[in-house]
């Protein structure tokens, strides 16, 4: 009991990530990318904007 784990526990998945190829093209100077928290212009978009599908990866 307690903080056991047994082997059957290890092997259950929790979740899956989709991590696509990311070219690196385009990317902020450092000051822009601080400040827009990420060097890819691509990926700088709203979660609204996302949600619509208006992020093609481009």
């Amino acid at each position: 009991m307690g903080n056991t784990f047994e082997k059957r526990d290890i092997l259950k998945h929790v979740g899956y990530a989709y991590v696509p190829v990311q070219k690196l093209d385009k990317v902020y100077s450092p000051k822009n990318a601080l400040k827009a928290g990420t060097i890819f212009p691509e990926l700088n978009i709203t979660i609204e904007e996302y949600e619509r599908g208006l992020y093609n990866g481009k």
